[in-house]
């Protein structure tokens, strides 16, 4: 972080994962440097409105802060859903989106990523550009290879290739919700897109295990499924779910982790 203190806003399940913006905006004072969105968004698989990034800049704007925008998961959607670049609708608030290969192309290995600056009036360019270029300079370049492919892979991944990988993901996705919901303790929250589901666990029906840490480790070393919990993320009394593998072994861990609850759980 650099020295730097990072101010967690709050995400509002309920809202499919929306950022509360009046907690948002308290946040903010003259140390506040600029806003990050992650959207779609890891962990949560939300995939935010166009009316709420719209909400968000306006926050920007008020305090001339820019936004940091973790867009990793553009175009990783489900059917029905519209993923929103925040650039594409701001005029006035300057932009870093970031992106990559990693998870549009499920190549996280290769450690390829970018930053997009989006600054229609100039007011990156004297700071944060020169800086940005002086980082760059601190980190390894990937490797020739990679470079060589990336045109290729920009430019002639047909669509397809995303259409089936988000075609599995939302399965996926509608099978743990359907498998879940019906678990005593746990409420899952439909996502909408990127790869991941969390769950709500209520940890007070289960006198055994004291936090999500706890309840990944002990579902492990149980049942051999790996989930991740709230905790990396700021947000305790949740878990991750991955969507990316095939249905059968999915359905497989919905059930192993059933059986877990089923054991753990005291009404």
């Amino acid at each position: 972080s650099r020295g730097l203190n990072a101010r967690y806003y709050k995400l509002l399940p309920e809202r499919q994962w929306e950022a509360d913006i009046d907690h948002m905006e308290q946040l903010i004072d003259k140390d506040t440097v600029a806003i990050v969105v992650v959207n779609p968004s890891n962990p949560c698989g939300s995939v935010y409105s166009k009316q709420h990034l719209l909400d968000i800049l306006a926050v920007a704007e008020k305090h001339f802060l820019p936004i940091i925008a973790d867009e990793i998961y553009t175009d990783l959607v489900f059917k029905g859903q519209l993923s929103y670049l925040i650039a594409t609708l701001s005029k006035n608030v300057p932009v870093l989106s970031c992106g990559g290969l990693a998870k549009k192309y499920l190549v996280p290995g290769w450690r390829v990523g970018w930053i997009l600056i989006h600054d229609r009036n100039g007011r990156l360019k004297k700071e944060v550009v020169p800086s940005l270029i002086k980082v760059s300079r601190k980190s390894l370049g990937i490797n020739s290879l990679v470079q060589a492919a990336l045109p290729q892979i920009l430019e002639k991944v047909p669509q397809s290739y995303y259409e089936n990988t988000m075609s599995l993901v939302e399965a996926n996705a509608n099978i743990v919700y359907a498998e879940l919901s019906v678990v005593a303790g746990l409420t899952p929250v439909m996502p909408s897109g990127a790869l991941y589901m969390m769950v709500g666990v209520e940890l007070d029906k289960f006198p055994h295990i004291s936090t999500a840490i706890d309840l990944m480790e002990k579902l492990m070393f149980e049942e051999s499924v790996y989930i991740l919990p709230g905790e990396c993320f700021q947000y305790a009394g949740y878990i991750r779910v991955v969507l990316l593998l095939p249905n059968d072994m999915v359905k497989e861990a919905c059930i192993r982790i059933r059986h877990f609850c089923g054991r753990h759980y005291v009404q």
